[in-house]
C-alpha cells in the first residue's frame, strides 16, 4: 500500500508541475488577458496587481511604418513596481508582433521604480532605475511594422510583477 500512495504523491507533483510549467512557459497568444482600450491592470493569477498602464497619443500608420504612442504607470499597490519598455510588444490583427525601436525621434527611457504611496524610503527594486513616486510617463513607445497595422492594434503589456503574473493586451483606438 506504501509504493501505491508513494506513486499517487508523485503523479499529483508530476501533473502539477506540468500545469505550472504550462502556466509560466505559456505562449504570449494562449494566456494573453484582454484589457479595456487605451488601459491595463496587471494580475496575478486572478488577482489585481495595483499597478496600471494608460495608452495615449496613438498614431498607427496606414502603410508600413511606425507606430508610435505613449504609455504612463501608475501604482496603488503596496510594493515597488517597475516600469520597463522592454515589457511592451506591438502585435496587429494578423498576429504579426514588434518590439519597441529608439533613436532620436522616439528616445529610450530607462526603466522606473515606482515606489508605494509612503514608500519614498523604501530601498529601491532595480539599483539602475529611476526612483519615481506612484506615477511615472507619459513616455514614448516606438515600433516598426512592416504593413498596414489599422485593424485591430494591441499592445501587450507584460509587467514582471511576480509569480503567475499575466500579460494585458491592450486594444488601441
Amino acid at each position: 500500500m506504501p509504493s501505491r500512495l508513494l506513486m499517487a504523491v508523485l503523479a499529483v507533483v508530476v501533473v502539477g508541475g506540468a500545469g505550472l510549467a504550462f502556466l509560466v512557459l505559456r505562449p504570449s497568444e494562449i494566456a494573453t488577458r484582454q484589457g479595456q482600450p487605451d488601459r491595463g491592470s496587471a494580475s496575478t493569477f486572478v488577482r489585481s496587481a495595483g499597478f496600471e498602464v494608460t495608452v495615449s497619443d496613438v498614431h498607427v500608420p496606414d502603410a508600413a511604418g511606425r507606430v508610435t504612442l505613449a504609455v504612463s504607470f501608475h501604482n496603488t499597490s503596496t510594493v515597488q513596481q517597475r516600469a520597463d519598455r522592454q515589457d511592451f510588444t506591438f502585435r496587429d490583427a494578423s498576429g504579426a508582433t514588434a518590439r519597441p525601436v529608439f533613436d532620436a525621434t522616439c528616445p529610450r527611457w530607462t526603466r522606473a521604480d515606482l515606489h508605494p504611496a509612503g514608500g519614498a524610503s523604501r530601498s529601491p527594486r532595480d539599483s539602475d532605475a529611476q526612483q519615481v513616486g506612484t506615477e511615472f510617463g507619459p513616455v514614448p513607445l516606438c515600433f516598426e511594422v512592416a504593413h498596414a497595422a489599422t485593424d485591430g492594434p494591441t499592445l501587450v503589456w507584460d509587467p514582471d510583477i511576480g509569480f503567475l503574473s499575466t500579460p494585458v493586451a491592450i486594444p488601441l483606438r
